[in-house]
């Protein structure tokens, strides 16, 4: 990388007006930490008909999402694991190896927990040709547009994920925050497939479910334990999500995928 293509890439971030400049522009992605078989079919029971093309940083192979994917119905990034006893290798360059063979056709991603050095950065940049990382969350940010991050890469920053919503005991109730919503800017909403489903109410309620089974458990969880432990009683975080698909759609507001926002951001 030389600065001569820094300087190109600036010059194209910075020099037209987007049209996120004027009016807000949504996407939705997912991060798939492993989610059952089981889970993700019922996510995408719900998602798929919805028209969305969500971006799924995948952490594995998984039959169901290879169908989605086939049938144009998603975009996929890589979600690795770069932490201690990652299952996807035991340093950097192995881990990303591992999630590249997931998804190779992956030109973005974000890490698991949203781990980020530069070492990962820059070799993600320099060695794998990525072109974008989403690994900053944020709380409804308004104004996002593309950031050129140090190593090269555009940083798309997220402006809701639904584990930090629960976190921070943020109203499940979207209408609360619909000006944020409504407001300029790449708006990526990030939420889980086990939150999802599961429709959680609060933080601490898959936490309870899952200090009860074991990894193997929770990867191959099935049906029963779906409808034995998922919400339906009260207002939960998919709820929430399926609020704000609702908001960007009575309102006809654009939905793209990340791939679509680099290649707009670049043109």
């Amino acid at each position: 990388m030389t600065a001569s293509y820094i300087e190109a890439l600036l010059e194209k971030v910075n020099s037209a007006k987007r049209i996120w400049d004027t009016e807000p522009v949504f996407c939705f992605t997912s991060d798939i930490d492993w989610a059952s078989e089981a889970v993700l079919e019922r996510f995408f029971e719900v998602v798929n008909p919805l028209g969305l093309k969500p971006t799924l940083f995948v952490t594995n192979h998984s039959d169901r999402i290879s169908e989605s994917f086939d049938k144009g119905l998603v975009a996929r990034g890589i979600h690795p694991n770069f932490l201690e006893g990652s299952s996807h290798g035991d340093n950097f360059r192995d881990v990303v190896e591992t999630c590249i063979d997931f998804a190779p056709e992956a030109i973005g991603f974000r890490s698991h927990r949203l781990f980020d050095v530069t070492d990962i950065t820059h070799m993600l940049k320099n060695d794998f040709g990525f072109k974008y990382v989403s690994n900053l969350g944020t709380i409804f940010k308004t104004g996002i547009s593309p950031i050129v991050h140090e190593s090269g890469l555009l940083h798309y920053p997220i402006f809701f994920e639904d584990g930090t919503h629960l976190y921070n005991r943020l109203n499940l109730n979207v209408s609360k925050y619909e000006k944020y919503l409504a407001a300029p800017g790449i708006k990526i909403i990030s939420f889980h497939p086990i939150n999802f489903v599961f429709n959680a109410p609060d933080f601490g309620y898959l936490r309870s479910i899952m200090d009860t089974i074991s990894r193997e458990e929770y990867q191959a969880m099935g049906p029963k334990t779906i409808e034995a432990k998922k919400n339906c009683s009260i207002l939960g975080i998919g709820d929430t999500v399926l609020q704000i698909v609702d908001f960007v759609k009575s309102r006809g507001h654009r939905i793209m995928t990340l791939d679509e926002i680099y290649q707009e951001s670049i043109e």
